[in-house]
């Protein structure tokens, strides 16, 4: 999968055919974890699921992603990420510890590496609902205000008040 059909996929327009629940539940695999998922349909019929996962104890751990469902196959498109040590193994072997987004690409997808995307990192986001709001928009998610009605109100005024 080259990065240009990556990108495509990324931001091609969805809307959103499962809707999430209307607040975040606990995993069952995890009492400290919050989960919340829904799936979405490109206009061309591509299926999409989106999974959102926040660390109760550490807010600052959470992961948003858009998984794209092919007839072979399923394969994760991009993560937003939350704040924790992290290291790229197929680009640059870079190294930091901090907010970041993952995309695959087609050296990842070849290599066998594709449960463990490169990722740059971000200064777009510091809180899950900031890191949900650049998602939405970045992955061309349409209505997404009909699910998430407080979301933009409450990332603007987390910016006004300079949080």
């Amino acid at each position: 999968m080259k990065r240009e059909i990556v990108n495509a996929l990324i931001h091609c327009a969805k809307t959103i055919k499962t809707a999430p629940k209307k607040s975040m539940t606990t995993d069952p695999k995890s009492e400290y974890t919050l989960r919340n998922d829904f799936s979405c349909l490109s206009e061309d019929g591509k299926q999409f699921d989106v999974f959102m996962r926040e660390n109760t104890k550490l807010p600052y751990l959470f992961s948003i992603g858009l998984r794209y469902r092919a007839e072979e196959g399923a394969v994760i498109l991009c993560r937003y990420n939350g704040k924790h040590p992290h290291r790229n193994k197929v680009a640059d072997n870079s190294q930091f510890n901090n907010y970041h987004i993952h995309k695959i690409y087609d050296e990842q997808l070849s290599g066998g590496t594709d449960e463990s995307l490169d990722a740059d990192e971000t200064n777009d986001y510091v809180t899950f609902d900031e890191a949900l709001y650049c998602f939405l928009r970045d992955c061309n998610i349409r209505e997404w205000k009909t699910y998430f009605p407080n979301l933009e109100n409450e990332v603007n005024q987390m910016k006004i008040e300079g949080v």
